[in-house]
């Protein structure tokens, strides 16, 4: 599967989206989301910017995986990014209120 699909689907998960309701948010139908994914095609530019534009993230990170603002983060703590993903959105408003914190 490509990193494209990969990367979305993780996203997904994260903003606690379906597929159906990115599909519908995008102005397609579920089949054809499905269709992209399951053989592995990328939509053109234009659903691209949709897909990313719904999921609260960047076409850059869809496809490379590498969101622009983790360039300047220090390669120890993005080891710890992958981890928050799967945290309750309780623990990661606690999360949020220590890095307030520590600012």
């Amino acid at each position: 599967m490509l990193q494209f699909w990969q990367n979305v689907k993780e996203e997904l998960e994260y903003n606690l989206i379906t597929q159906k309701e990115l599909a519908s948010a995008i102005g397609i139908s579920y089949n054809t989301l499905q269709s992209w994914i399951t053989k592995d095609r990328l939509p053109d530019a234009e659903q691209a910017l949709k897909i990313a534009n719904e999921l609260k993230t960047s076409i850059e990170y869809l496809v490379t995986g590498k969101h622009e603002e983790t360039k300047s983060i220090n390669p120890n703590l993005l080891s710890v990014i992958p981890k928050l993903n799967h945290l309750s959105n309780e623990n990661r408003k606690l999360i949020g209120v220590i890095a307030e914190r520590l600012k």
